[in-house]
This record gives structure tokens, C-alpha cells and sequence, in this order.
């Protein structure tokens, strides 16, 4: 395996360090990887001698991509990935890194991915769009969520349709739809239930419901996650994908959520399972 990118978050020092160990570690081995940024940033925080690309230049016709920086790092760079079909070995160099498959003090196991000794652990995406007065005009994918949230102090009234038949209507802070892989991040902080990410579901959420009836639902993969905003009296709201703002939503907007085409494929050369992997780092083994 030679065409290889390493990925960073120019933002944070000790990701760059930990990038440059495994430079010079394929370096040593006769390979010579590719070096990319998520974000622009001022060239005066580059290592000298080295250049960075944009990912979505370095990725073409790659074969791995080497991730360093903790599950947003992941996230960001996952739709560029799945585009392309690359899979993603994550460093986590964050906190919780629920998406990576080694900590920065193992980061000399690159190297059995990069000889090949790897499985790879593939995760359904999100498609979401917004359609407008009959118009789609908005659509994108996502890894972990499609988040619809208040912009305002005010709540939203939301009403949620799976395949066109109601399933919960609410006021709250929001809704939140998630894939199996983001049954562990916000979802689960919402009261949502943890789901094992081999699975393939829809994991409906609500944030903070003033209605002590509405609960999460998990759905069939196959169903359309319909989420249709009420009145705002002028106010708006803000669909996320993945935690970043994606748009903008008026009252009256219909938020559809489906299974994506593409997937997520996750490099994994640590021999460890889900249950081991959300006992350490939810810290609920004794």
C-alpha cells in the first residue's frame, strides 16, 4: 500500500506532532504519504519543509486515510472519504474517540495497516435534505447525525412522520436522527439509546420535549424520517450534520432523513469489540 494521506487538524499542536511520528515512521519503511489539513490555516503553523493539501485534492486515488485528532476530526473528513471509497484508520489524539481504533500512545500500529493486516468495519451513512415550498434546497450526508435544533430561546413544535405516517409531535429544543455509529454521541446525551454499529436503524432522539410522551424510536434503515417544522413567529432553526451548520429552516419546512448510498469504511487493526470499546470509554466496566 503506498498512496496514503495523513490527516489533520492544523488547529491543535499535539495532533501535528503525532503526524509527523508517523511520517517518519512510513518514512523509514519507503513509503512516502501524502500530508493533508481539514481546515485552511496560516501557513506559519505548517512544520517547515513539509506541505499540506486540501483533502479532497490529497484523496484522489488513494488507498488509506490515516486520521489524527479525536471523532470530529473523523467526521469531518468522512464525507470526503466516502466519496471516494477510501477507508479511515483514526489516531485519536481527542477525548473520547469512539471512531478511532488506536490512542496516540499505540500510533506505531499504522503500520499493520498499511502492510494490509486490517478488517474493515463499515458503517451505514445519513442523507438529509430540506425541501422548501415543494423545492429541495438542501441535501448532504452524514456519519453520526442529522440534527434539528432551536436557534432562538424559544422552543420549535416539531412533528416526526416515518414513511409518511405520524410518529411523534412535540415542542422542545430539537430532534436529533442518528445512525447506529452516532447512537453514542449526542443522541446518547439526549437519552437515546445506545445501538451497536454493525446495526443498520434510524435512532430518533427528541432534545429536552415539554411532552413527557415523546420518547426515542429506532427504525428500520429503510424508512424515511420525515420532520416537519411548526410555527416559529419569525424565529429559525438550524439543521446539523455531523455537528456542523449545514442550513438554515423556516416554519413550515420538511426535514428528510434516509439510509445514504455512501458508507464509512473504519480501518480496524486493534482486535477489540464494541462492548469493550463503550466500557472504556464510557468508563462503565469495574
Amino acid at each position: 500500500m503506498n498512496n496514503i494521506v495523513l490527516c489533520t487538524n492544523p488547529r491543535r499542536d499535539l495532533n501535528f506532532r503525532c503526524t509527523l511520528a508517523v511520517r517518519e515512521l512510513m518514512l523509514k519503511k519507503g513509503i512516502t504519504p501524502l500530508n493533508s489539513i481539514l481546515f485552511p490555516a496560516d501557513e506559519t503553523v505548517f512544520p517547515e519543509g513539509i506541505e499540506f493539501s486540501p483533502l479532497r485534492e490529497a484523496l484522489r486515488g488513494a488507498q488509506l486515510l490515516i486520521c489524527f485528532g479525536g471523532d470530529g476530526t473523523i467526521l469531518h473528513a468522512a464525507r470526503e472519504a466516502a466519496r471516494n471509497a477510501v477507508p479511515i484508520l483514526g489516531v485519536n489524539v481527542g477525548n473520547m474517540g469512539f471512531l478511532a481504533d488506536l490512542e496516540a500512545f499505540d500510533y506505531e500500529k499504522v503500520i499493520l495497516a498499511v502492510e494490509g493486516r486490517y478488517a474493515i468495519d463499515r458503517r451505514m451513512m445519513l442523507h438529509a435534505e430540506v425541501e422548501r415550498d415543494g423545492q429541495v434546497i438542501f441535501s448532504d450526508f452524514a456519519l453520526n447525525d442529522a440534527v434539528v435544533s432551536k436557534s432562538a430561546a424559544r422552543i420549535v413544535k416539531i412533528a416526526v412522520f416515518g414513511n409518511g405516517e405520524i410518529i411523534s409531535h412535540f415542542s422542545g429544543d430539537g430532534l436529533i436522527v442518528a445512525t447506529p455509529t452516532g447512537s453514542t454521541a449526542y443522541s446518547m446525551s439526549a437519552g437515546g439509546p445506545i445501538v451497536e454499529p454493525s446495526a443498520e436503524n434510524l435512532i430518533v432522539t427528541p432534545i429536552c420535549a415539554h411532552d413527557m410522551s415523546a420518547k426515542s424510536f429506532v427504525l428500520s434503515s429503510e424508512t424515511e424520517v420525515t420532520v416537519e417544522l411548526g410555527r416559529m413567529r419569525d424565529k429559525t432553526a438550524t439543521l446539523s450534520l455531523d455537528g456542523a451548520d449545514s442550513a438554515y429552516l423556516l416554519s413550515g419546512d420538511k426535514v428528510r432523513v434516509t439510509k445514504s448510498k455512501y458508507t464509512t469504511e473504519l480501518v480496524r487493526v486493534n482486535n477489540r469489540s464494541f462492548y469493550e470499546i463503550v466500557s472504556q470509554k464510557l468508563d462503565t466496566g469495574e
